[in-house]
């Protein structure tokens, strides 16, 4: 049967569990900045110290039965920081924390001296790099892979001058492999109506200069001949000079009255192609040229663009992360080259998921197992560069739970101390 002394054991209960929920409370104020923190809530329940009988029945006060984490979106703050990285929707990033994985929507981001991305504890990001197994692995942003470094095919398009000058074809200076050279580019561009250069790179990525002269050769009719420096071309053992002339190929561009190609370019056909041996021991370089669109009006002469598959090798100049987690990196050479895709992990219960400080957080048996994936695909949600996800922390709402959970904290102490008072009451009958 329920006493006077059940009331004790009420209060007492009363004090640890609103005790406990201010610090609930508390631990969610000083978090209010913490990047990714999800607000936890004290679910309080009753206690029962025995059946009782039915009608009759008195609790013995109130207990936490568990601190619930409430997962909703946060507010993603724009930073503009490439590595700060905010979770539209479901996912958590995936931590390699030894040889166990923990999980965060924390994602300011950074790279370590390794080049792998990292918390900022130092744990790497795990995904799916563009060379790898296939299999969560680190993403070091320094494994870039590049697939055009020769110099394959390049186009160019333009206006050749109509009205310029035309030139005898045989009266042309042909360089050749003499020592001394006996032909300068000063002598070629004696009869060249335009001139340009552009870089081819080789198997090796080395960049060589190729110069393209249009000579104006007869009515509606212009010959392009490629020329390379003697010095990438000639032997090394004969080397005494450098930065002559060496022809390399040739092609005679046609046009209408109409100012227009005739015969039109054919697609798949290159105008010309340049079969050169380099002299620095890469592979033979087979480059084709097109020139496409190019025209010939009473204007001068002049190159609109010059576009090329192949440029060399380059090094990681800035990344970016797409929706989908896709990193890229932007090289020096212009080129991009996807390094990866960074993972997500989703559970059945994200809510069961453990605490283990750090902005980290472990699997347990109530969340369920990891499940894997790719942002934007299946349940996930994007992923936002340039952002990091806010606390879920309502600082206003917080203080005002405080103010209830301090009167209920109260109102269990003055239960004790007043059932204090009539128990003395009671032992000064005797």
């Amino acid at each position: 049967m329920a006493s006077i002394i059940n009331g004790l054991f009420a209060g007492r209960s009363g004090i640890a569990s609103h005790g406990m929920a201010i610090s609930v409370a508390g631990d969610n104020i000083s978090n209010a900045n913490t990047v990714g923190f999800k607000a936890s809530r004290a679910a309080f329940e009753d206690i029962m110290a025995g059946e009782g009988i039915l009608g009759k029945q008195v609790g013995s006060g109130s207990q936490i039965g568990s601190v619930q984490t409430i997962y909703e979106q946060g507010t993603l703050e724009f930073t503009g920081r490439p590595l700060d990285l905010g979770i539209s929707g479901n996912g958590f990033f995936i931590l390699a924390n030894g040889f166990d994985r923990t999980y965060t929507r924390a994602g300011d981001f950074k790279i370590d001296s390794a080049g792998f991305i990292t918390n900022q504890n130092g744990l790497a990001v795990l995904g799916f790099p563009t060379n790898g197994s296939g299999a969560l692995e680190p993403i070091n942003v320094n494994n870039i892979e590049q697939s055009s470094i020769a110099t394959n095919e390049v186009n160019i398009s333009g206006n050749v001058n109509s009205s310029s000058s035309t030139v005898d074809v045989g009266a042309i200076p042909v360089p050749g492999p003499a020592i001394p050279p006996v032909v300068t580019y000063a002598d070629l561009n004696k009869f060249t109506e335009y001139s340009t250069v552009i870089d081819v790179f080789d198997s090796l990525g080395e960049s060589h200069s190729v110069s393209l002269m249009f000579f104006h050769t007869g009515a509606n009719e212009f010959t392009v001949r490629a020329y390379a420096n003697n010095e990438d071309v000639d032997p090394t053992a004969s080397l005494t000079v450098s930065g002559y002339p060496r022809f390399i190929g040739e092609k005679v561009l046609t046009f209408g009255g109409n100012g227009q190609r005739s015969p039109a370019f054919v697609a798949g056909t290159p105008d010309l192609t340049m079969t050169v041996d380099w002299n620095n021991g890469a592979d033979q370089s087979v480059t084709d040229l097109n020139f496409n669109p190019m025209t010939q009006y009473a204007a001068a002469s002049n190159i609109l663009s010059v576009s090329q598959d192949g440029k060399g090798i380059g090094s990681v100049n800035s990344i970016s992360i797409g929706q989908d987690g896709r990193v890229s990196a932007l090289l020096t050479n212009g080129q991009t080259s996807v390094i990866g895709s960074i993972a997500l992990a989703n559970f059945a219960n994200p809510e069961g998921l453990l605490r283990l400080g750090k902005n980290e957080l472990g699997v347990s048996i109530a969340s369920g197992d990891a499940i894997y994936g790719k942002a934007t695909t299946g349940t996930f949600g994007t992923i936002k560069a340039g952002t990091v996800e806010l606390s879920t922390v309502d600082i206003a709402s917080e203080f005002v739970r405080i103010i209830t959970l301090q009167r209920g904290f109260q109102a269990s102490t003055r239960i004790i101390t007043t059932i204090n008072q009539l128990l003395n009451d009671v032992i000064q009958l005797a």
